[in-house]
C-alpha cells in the first residue's frame, strides 16, 4: 500500500496565510451570518428553527413531495430533513403520509396551518430579501447572481471528485 505525500507550504508562507481572502472563508462567514439572521427571526416570528423553515418552504414550492426531494432541492442532509419534518409534523405544518407507489416512502405535504405559517413568514423573509438586495446596485446584483452560480458548479464539482474512489483517473 503506498501512500500520497502531502504537499506543505513553507513556515514562512504560513505566516503570511491570510484565510479572510478565501473565497470558501468567506463565503462560510456570510453564510453563518445570514443563517444566525433567519435562525433568529423565524424563531422569533415563527417558533421555528431556521432548518424547520427551510423545509416547509421548500416543501410548498415543490408539492407534495419526499424527504429525498426535499433534501435534494434544499442542500440539507436527509437525517436534517428527516429530523425537521417529524418536528413540523408535531407542529401539525406538514402532514406525513405513505407514498402510494412505494410505501416504504414517506410523503409529506403542508397543512392548512403551515400555509397560514407561510403566508406570515413570507412577509420577514421577503424583508430580509429587500433588505440584503438595497445594499447592492442592480449591476452588483447581477454580478453576484453570476458569481454565485459560478462557484456553485464549481464546488458541485469539487465534491463529486472527493467522492470519487482513489486512482479513478489512473
Amino acid at each position: 500500500m503506498t501512500s500520497k505525500k502531502t504537499a506543505m507550504v513553507s513556515a514562512s508562507a504560513l505566516r503570511r496565510h491570510e484565510p479572510e481572502e478565501l473565497i470558501t472563508f468567506r463565503v462560510s462567514v456570510l453564510s453563518q451570518l445570514l443563517s444566525r439572521v433567519v435562525e433568529g427571526s423565524v424563531s422569533q416570528e415563527l417558533g421555528l428553527s431556521s432548518r424547520q423553515w427551510r423545509v416547509l418552504v421548500m416543501l410548498n414550492r415543490l408539492g407534495p413531495s419526499t424527504s429525498g426531494q426535499v433534501a435534494a432541492a434544499t442542500r440539507l442532509d436527509h437525517s436534517q430533513v428527516s429530523r425537521a419534518s417529524y418536528e413540523l409534523v408535531d407542529k401539525g405544518l406538514i402532514a406525513m403520509d405513505s407514498d402510494q407507489a412505494d410505501r416504504r416512502r414517506q410523503r409529506l405535504t403542508v397543512t392548512e396551518a403551515g400555509t397560514q405559517v407561510l403566508r406570515q413568514g413570507i412577509v420577514g423573509s421577503q424583508s430580509r430579501q429587500d433588505r440584503l438586495r438595497a445594499s447592492l446596485d442592480d449591476a452588483d446584483y447581477a454580478v453576484l447572481g453570476r458569481a454565485l452560480t459560478a462557484l456553485s458548479a464549481e464546488a458541485q464539482k469539487m465534491l463529486a471528485e472527493l467522492k470519487e474512489p482513489p486512482g479513478a483517473h489512473d
